[in-house]
């Protein structure tokens, strides 16, 4: 025997055979010890057990029959394959299905997902519901604020935000127990409903108070003990109004703060750390996103209102205007109206209310909107039931005056120019309410007259008081009302097309027909504008004596 193993080579195979298997079953124990997850069946461990227990009794027969040469050096490759397939299990990660359906791999390894990730989405989805529902930013902030003070263990939070036109901060979330930081009024009760009621509808001056101070600044501020900072007030010794501890947070869309997130622990708890400083401040920077999403969609949904309400009041506008110009042998009309969208603020009518008497009217009613176009249904309401009279135009506009002030906000109020002819004797009675002058061209002297009155436009006082002035016209002689629109218009250079050129423009064709000269002034201020951008409708209005 001892001569059988001397003269074989089988040997060295054999011994290299053991030696491999020893080693895969040494690595095959340390697996199932230390990752028995590796293993999650009783056959994965079994069966590579068999395995190398018949392979190493294989390579102990080997020893003793030298001639199974080949025997032996086909149980080393098998051995080494048991050892690949053992280190393969080794390196095998295994996978599991999470609660949402999809395959997570387990490492230990691998560090965990930061709990800051989850709550990132739970925003998301939280903003997501507020605007398929209805733009809400108080919910959105009571959801902030109830995330901060559970991520932080606080005891208490708030949130303020910033009014950019009084430069105040205002609280729009106040939950849980918060000690104020502020001094309380001197007339408030200490009792801890109206303490609790002051802080919620609290508001302070940027700069003013702690939470003004964040506001003002941008920085963020940890304290763990408030009766050791300067910036937060003690009032008094109740147990209630004792500081703990603070955290404030600016909240930013972009380089703006747009609020202040406070949140607080109660002295008898530990003070807050480095660590809720960070997930205050990261919850901070999310909630700013929030913010400045559900601002862009109210900026959208507002302008989207005005756009809308815009159109309807154009299309109210252009059912108060005449569809056509009236044809009389004894006086000629020619108008224009351009339109800017969103003023609509402009209007004029020719009403024809006796035999002998033709009024021509002209208003701007400030402020725009469906409010306007309410205004001016309600002037040309009035003018249409009082112009059939022959009382003098200063009369006309004190009932309109009287009839609308009071009835409309003050933000809604219009001036107006109203001319009465009567064709029996040629004169006219003109009056104004804080309009534009009426230009008069006299046709007998070649020259054109401005006739101009300071009065209050209509509907801002009751007692208001509108001056009637009579004067005489021939054949040839042209009334033009015009709205501010007109002379104010701009061009590219910044220049404004004036008094001046509509009265150049009439005096050169005095000679042409109403209707012609109203065209000749719209194109002339086409070619002035070229393609700069209306700011304020435009209405031009023209009688001409004919005889």
């Amino acid at each position: 025997m001892q001569n059988a193993l001397l003269d074989s080579f089988a040997v060295i195979p054999v011994l290299a055979s053991l030696l491999v298997q020893g080693i895969a079953a040494v690595l095959f124990f340390r697996i199932r010890a230390n990752a028995p997850e590796k293993l999650p069946r009783k056959a994965f461990f079994s069966i590579p057990l068999i395995i190398l227990a018949i392979m190493a009794a294989s390579s102990l027969i080997a020893l003793f029959i030298p001639s199974l040469t080949i025997y032996s050096g086909g149980m080393l490759v098998a051995s080494a394959f048991a050892l690949a397939l053992i280190l393969a299990l080794a390196a095998y990660k295994p996978t599991v299905v999470s609660d949402t359906g999809t395959d997570e791999t387990q490492s230990s390894n691998e560090p965990c997902e930061d709990p800051l990730v989850d709550i990132g989405r739970q925003f998301l989805e939280n903003v997501s519901e507020s605007l398929s529902n209805d733009v809400n930013l108080v919910r959105l902030l009571d959801f902030v604020n109830e995330t901060q003070i559970a991520q932080t263990g606080a005891d208490g939070g708030v949130i303020f935000i910033t009014d950019d036109f009084d430069d105040i901060i205002v609280s729009k979330s106040f939950k849980g127990n918060f000690p104020p930081p502020y001094k309380l009024p001197s007339d408030l009760p200490h009792k801890p409903v109206r303490v609790e009621t002051n802080f919620r509808y609290a508001q302070f001056n940027l700069g003013e108070t702690i939470f003004g101070e964040i506001a003002k600044n941008g920085k963020s501020a940890l304290i763990p003990d408030g009766t050791k900072d300067s910036r937060i007030f003690v009032n008094e010794s109740e147990d209630f109004l004792r500081p703990g501890s603070y955290i404030f947070v600016p909240l930013m869309v972009k380089d703006r703060v747009v609020g202040v997130s406070g949140i607080a622990r109660l002295p008898e708890r530990a003070p807050f750390g480095e660590a809720e400083f960070r997930v205050a401040t990261t919850l901070a920077a999310y909630a700013g996103a929030a913010i400045n999403n559900i601002y862009g969609i109210q900026e959208v949904l507002e302008r989207a209102d005005l756009e809308r309400e815009a159109s309807i009041a154009s299309k109210i506008q252009k059912t108060l205007h005449p569809k056509r110009l009236p044809e009389l042998p004894e006086v000629g009309f020619g108008s224009f109206f351009n339109p800017t969208k969103g003023v609509c603020g402009d209007y004029f009518d020719i009403i024809l209310a006796r035999r002998d008497r033709i009024g021509l009217t002209i208003a701007d009613v400030a402020g725009k909107g469906i409010q306007s176009s309410m205004v001016m249904m309600m002037v040309r309401s009035i003018l249409q039931l009082v112009t059939n009279t022959t009382r003098d135009a200063g009369t006309i506009l004190d009932w309109v005056n009287k009839g609308i002030t009071g009835k409309i906000d003050m933000d809604h109020y219009a001036t107006i120019s109203y001319v009465s002819y009567n064709s029996g004797e040629h004169t006219i009675d003109y009056s104004s309410a804080g309009h534009q002058p009426m230009l008069l061209w006299r046709e007998n002297r070649g020259e054109m007259e401005t006739v101009r009155q300071t009065t209050d436009p209509i509907g801002v006082e009751r007692s208001s008081v509108y001056e009637n002035e009579k004067l005489t016209v021939d054949v040839g002689d042209i009334i033009i009302l015009f709205t501010d629109g007109l002379i104010e218009a701009l061009n590219h250079e910044g220049r404004q097309f004036g008094i001046e050129n509509l009265s150049r423009i009439v005096s050169e064709n005095h000679a042409s027909s109403a209707k012609e000269i109203a065209t000749e002034v719209k194109h002339n201020l086409q070619a002035f504008l070229g393609s700069a951008n209306l700011h304020d409708d435009q209405t031009l209005l023209i009688m001409k004596i004919k005889a």
